[in-house]
């Protein structure tokens, strides 16, 4: 004789079933965190290679890059290569870099060479095309209009000011300015208390305002997406809004601001170097990234860590000054 099995009951299936729909909550947001961290040390890779670039940079030349080279040196003419483009055949991106002519402007290279996205230029977190276009769409550039973008910038300081006699503020500067390569020695804060290079993502959600402190958009809509072989300020091409494009940032505003300031130089001011907050006519971009909480930052010594959003003020920017005497702690 066949004993009958029991089944679960109507209320025990929904007992099962609503701890099962528990347990999923619980567990898929730390699923999603335990994802968004490999995304952020994805991204954090990217910048540890910068760092190395760096580094065989300095054991090359003595120096760190200029964050833009001149042409003439001395001289507000042209800005040609940027320190993107000088750290390429250190990237072992040499075939790239023969193709780059670094006495030469941007719009006067090969298109190719322009479109050509390189991987670790982009955070994997960053939800944004590898291209951009619509910044230069208006230009006419006889390159066209399409560019491989970059999600880091380098350090300026905590000063947003650009000037062409390098008279900055001291202990304001950064590693990282116009024309003049920055020396290890010089950097008296330390490597390891001295940003080199952080986040600087574009996209739709990272729109470019005008002026420090600004909070609305610019009519145009712009993000503050920029090429990576751009970093040019001349003259000829400069726009209200076509700043948004170079490769650099400061700490005079908070991590992750939005919208993202500007980069401008006032080339009718180009030997005013006074910060915006001593009257200075200038703007430089803060630092932003699609992770929660804050952004990535690669050190002078090659480390990189995740910074707060939260940090306060002269912490964060103390360490991005070179000779600031700060007598910072690492967050």
């Amino acid at each position: 004789m066949c004993k009958r099995v029991r089944g679960f009951s109507l209320v025990e299936l929904l007992v099962v079933i609503a701890i099962i729909g528990a347990l999923v909550a619980l567990l898929l947001p730390a699923i999603q965190a335990a994802r968004s961290a490999a995304r952020r040390v994805g991204c954090q890779n990217c910048l540890r290679q910068f760092g190395v670039a760096l580094n065989s940079y300095v054991a090359g030349c003595g120096a760190l890059p200029p964050g833009t080279r001149v042409r003439p040196p001395g001289g507000p003419a042209d800005l040609t290569a940027n320190a993107t483009i000088l750290l390429l055949p250190y990237f072992e991106a040499t075939a790239l870099a023969a193709r780059f002519d670094v006495c030469k402007p941007y719009w006067e290279q090969p298109a190719e060479v322009l479109q050509a996205p390189v991987a670790f230029f982009s955070c994997p977190e960053n939800g944004h095309q590898l291209f951009v276009n619509d910044i230069f769409a208006r230009l006419g550039l006889p390159v066209g209009e399409t560019f491989a973008t970059c999600d880091y910038a380098y350090n300026h300081g905590a000063t947003d000011a650009w000037c062409v006699t390098s008279e900055y503020a001291e202990k304001l500067q950064g590693p990282f300015t116009i024309g003049s390569p920055c020396r290890v020695n010089q950097i008296c804060d330390g490597l390891s208390r001295t940003f080199a290079m952080g986040e600087a993502v574009g996209g739709e959600a990272w729109l470019v305002c005008n002026g420090r402190g600004c909070r609305t958009p610019s009519s145009e809509a712009l993000d503050a997406s920029y090429p990576w072989m751009v970093g040019n300020l001349a003259a000829d091409f400069m726009l209200p809004d076509f700043v948004s494009v170079l490769n650099y940032a400061c700490t005079v505003e908070p991590i992750n601001k939005r919208p993202v300031t500007n980069t401008l130089m006032v080339t009718a001011a180009a030997t005013d170097c006074r910060s915006s907050r001593d009257g200075g006519p200038h703007a430089t971009s803060n630092y932003r990234s699609d992770h929660a909480g804050g952004a990535s930052f690669l050190r002078c010594d090659g480390s990189v860590n995740f910074v707060a959003e939260a940090i306060e003020p002269a912490a964060y920017q103390a360490l991005s000054t070179i000779a600031g005497e700060e007598a910072s702690q690492n967050p």
